[in-house]
């Protein structure tokens, strides 16, 4: 019984130590690889922010281009800045200023925005060009209402 009482304490005092060795292993190997770490880590952030600003300066590069050749379009073709579509200038619609909604497509054009607001996978979506579902609409036969003070 005694030499079992040994080789239990034996043991569990192997145990402890190999565990405690091997907990203070753990020393500078560890910490140079977390230094590793946080400087890759670091590069990374670097080369995504560069990216990120590239990114954003070829964005800008793009919308300005775009803009410009708008304004030799609208200049070549002797149209207002921003003109309304063509549909806004019937008969129809040249007295109101006001919102003209489209109840058969649920669908508002507003005119102070010259976009349209129409409701689209269980919300409404504003766009400044046609939604798809109305393009090639003889939109001088279509049934319209005219409606003020809207909060669109």
């Amino acid at each position: 019984m005694k030499q079992l009482m040994i080789y239990v304490a034996a043991i569990v005092f192997s145990v402890v130590s190999i565990s405690e060795a091997a907990a203070q292993g753990r020393g500078k190997e560890h910490d140079k690889a977390r230094k590793e770490f946080a400087r890759y880590r670091e590069k990374r952030q670097k080369a995504a922010y560069k990216r990120g600003k590239e990114i954003a300066k070829s964005y800008r590069e793009y919308y300005k281009e775009r803009d410009q050749a708008y304004r030799r379009y609208v200049k070549k073709e002797k149209k207002r800045y921003r003109d309304h579509d063509r549909w806004y200038y019937d008969r129809r619609f040249y007295k109101h200023s006001d919102y003209v909604y489209f109840p058969t497509y649920r669908t508002y054009y507003d005119p102070y925005r010259r976009g349209y607001v129409y409701w689209r996978n269980g919300g409404w979506v504003f766009a400044q060009t046609m939604p798809s579902f109305m393009v090639g609409l003889n939109l001088g036969a279509v049934n319209v209402q005219f409606m003020a003070n809207l909060p669109i």
